[in-house]
């Protein structure tokens, strides 16, 4: 259970450090891939 409550922190943590990396970043490639990576993130996919 606790690895269960971590693992969920990790990715809303991950989820928000890439929303960051893509505001400071000026290439659209990487602003598709992260939105991408983010998006499956939360549908539960990754």
């Amino acid at each position: 259970m606790v690895k269960r409550i971590f693992k969920k922190q990790m990715k809303a943590f991950l989820i928000q450090m890439l929303e960051e990396y893509v505001k400071s970043t000026d290439n659209d490639i990487d602003d598709l891939i992260v939105a991408r990576v983010t998006k499956a993130m939360r549908i539960g996919v990754v």
